[in-house]
């Protein structure tokens, strides 16, 4: 992957002077950004007056009296009065959005929609998002045994957890068949510590291409040394290394439990190996490199610390690439310049069928609909990146940030072109109450747990901005109606960033945290007594490196590296100081920000957040 983002040249003076013991000591640090250019916050168009209730700078597609016509529609079926509504309706000129509008009125609670009608809507608008509902529906509407047709098969949408991030696109893995089943079933025998097992089971599999066969004893020797067998995964992660294992994993894993077990010097080279990789993911080279530069200068090889971390450097939307851009003294090297875009980029998504919905449903004013609508249009538009980058410009004029975050990633992932001031929105957020934890961190948090997604639920009863539990909220608060009627309280942006603040609070006293950032992050992903359950077990409590790397539950290992990252990104772009960026890159712990830490880096600041 090229490199992405300007280096401050004019740092390299200090940084040769004394960056060669880096490892302990920071030089030359950046000052935080205090100001950002108008395109900022007007992101990738250039605005134009739209019809009332149109988003500026998006094509209006529909003519202003169908458009007014409609969204009185709309509001007439939230307000309880379809009858109104289906005679408005009847008025339009345009009735493209037709399956919308019958949508939201069969499938509102209350409704009396008969079987026959939701027959001829599935009949009609089968391609629409709400296609799968609406025969959930008629299913419970026809007579016991009756014939249910066959279900819709509607284009597969862009979830919002898919994971668009070219930093961690691996070229070695993309031709690579994996088994899922395989996969688990191996993974779960090196958390167990279960070595023999799990190359039983690999040996036993029949049709394993070498590729996979490497890449499932990489997973084996990673999984053996996050659960405290360094010897064991060392030995595993070797013969992967001599057997040719592609990812560049199995030279990472021997190089942790290398470093684990004290040898530093035999630690060096696998790094390395993973670090020359040109076939491991980006983030994954620029870890390996970040460890090179810290082997070096424990194996009394200083002089190529610069090197590698330059490497490392060159990644700014990692973990390691930005500990490694503050320890030299770079600048983060981000791409906050909006490209400035009008209605001609815009109209190529026009150009399909549920393209043009989208718009006419923005200019409505639904967009939860019309997102609904282009995620479904993922499907067409991952193979065309000009319709990618279109429905990028929608997305990010029309405010909607999650989804405009993961176009901008694809988008990066296509061409190399970074677009962070899309791929890292910066939505109002304003907690009830003001601020009392890092702006940056609750960022970070809002764009990992929901993509800044009010209505997100996750399959658990997580809900909000935060992603809290009802029952936590319900302790935090002390209301018990939010586990029950109350719960929806829970989808109140400013109400759910408050209840993340207090959890934050809560867990920064925790035992086993004691306002240490990276345990905190860990507890609230997988919550404190799973902590303090593996913390015990832990045998890499002073360092924090090796601490993050060996955290055994993949899903806790890789927010905490996310969330710190984006915090760090976001502390870039709001112009706030990054705290914990300049202890770890100074070797600590970063420590969770208290509230007059808070007060006293929003004053730094020098203006409004907001």
């Amino acid at each position: 992957m090229p490199a992405v983002g300007p280096m401050a040249r004019s740092s390299l003076r200090p940084l040769l002077a004394g960056v060669l013991w880096g490892a302990a000591l920071m030089t030359g640090l950046p000052k935080p950004a205090t100001a950002q250019r108008a395109t900022d916050q007007t992101a990738m168009s250039v605005p134009r007056p739209a019809a009332s209730g149109g988003v500026p700078g998006l094509p209006q597609v529909l003519a202003p009296s169908d458009a007014t016509r409609l969204r009185r529609v709309f509001d007439l079926q939230s307000r309880g009065d379809p009858a109104a509504a289906a005679r408005e309706a009847d008025r339009l000129d345009d009735r493209r959005l037709m399956g919308h509008v019958l949508a939201d009125r069969y499938l509102r609670a209350g409704a009396s929609a008969s079987a026959p009608e939701v027959q001829s809507w599935l009949a009609q608008y089968s391609d629409h998002p709400e296609a799968m509902r609406l025969h959930d529906l008629l299913g419970r509407l026809l007579p016991r045994g009756a014939a249910l047709p066959a279900p819709p098969a509607p284009p597969e949408p862009l979830s919002p957890e898919a994971a668009l991030a070219p930093e961690e696109r691996a070229p070695s893995l993309a031709s690579v068949a994996r088994n899922p089943g395989l996969d688990r079933a191996v993974r779960d025998r090196a958390r167990e510590g279960n070595a023999g097992a799990a190359l039983g089971l690999i040996g036993r599999t029949k049709g394993l291409s070498p590729a996979y066969a490497g890449l499932l004893r990489a997973d084996l020797a990673i999984g053996l040394f996050r659960a405290g067998q360094d010897e064991e995964a060392l030995r595993i992660a070797a013969e992967a290394v001599r057997a040719g294992e592609p990812s560049g994993l199995a030279a990472f894993a021997a190089g942790l439990s290398a470093w684990g077990l004290g040898r530093y010097e035999a630690a060096l080279p696998y790094f390395e190996r993973a670090a020359r990789n040109d076939q491991a993911a980006p983030a994954l080279r620029a870890a390996a490199a970040f460890w090179t530069a810290r082997a070096a200068v424990r194996a009394r090889k200083p002089q190529l610390y610069v090197a590698w971390m330059m490497q490392a450097a060159q990644e700014p939307r990692t973990f390691y690439g930005l500990v490694a851009r503050r320890s030299l003294g770079l600048g983060a090297g981000f791409a906050w310049e909006g490209e400035l875009a009008g209605e001609a980029e815009a109209a190529a998504v026009a150009e399909t069928a549920g393209g043009w919905r989208a718009l006419a449903l923005l200019q409505v004013g639904q967009p939860a609909r019309a997102e609904a609508e282009l995620r479904q249009l993922w499907a067409k538009a991952k193979r065309n990146p000009g319709l990618v980058r279109a429905m990028l410009v929608v997305a990010s004029q029309a405010s909607l940030p999650g989804l405009t975050a993961q176009l901008a990633a694809a988008s990066q992932a296509e061409d190399g072109r970074p677009r962070d001031f899309a791929r890292f929105p910066v939505p109002k957020l304003v907690p009830q109450g003001g601020y009392r934890v890092d702006p940056a961190l609750l960022y970070a948090l809002a764009l990992q747990e929901s993509r800044f997604d009010a209505g997100a639920v996750s399959p658990a009863g997580a809900r909000g901005l935060m992603q809290i539990m009802p029952a936590t909220a319900s302790y935090l608060s002390r209301d018990p109606s939010l586990q029950a009627e109350g719960a929806q309280r829970l989808h109140d942006p400013a109400y759910s960033l408050e209840l993340g603040q207090r959890y934050l609070h809560y867990l920064a006293r925790h035992d086993g945290v004691g306002g240490n950032l990276v345990r905190l992050l860990a507890a609230y992903n997988a919550g404190p007594g799973n902590l303090l359950k593996w913390l015990p077990a832990h045998g890499h409590r002073d360092d924090p490196f090796l601490f993050v790397e060996a955290i055994p539950f993949d899903e806790t290992r890789g927010f905490v590296q996310q969330v710190l990252t984006y915090s760090w990104i976001y502390a870039s772009r709001l112009g706030l100081p990054a705290p914990s960026l300049d202890q770890l890159a100074a070797g600590g712990f970063p420590r969770f920000s208290e509230p007059a830490d808070v007060v006293a880096m929003l004053r730094q600041r020098g203006r409004a957040l907001h």
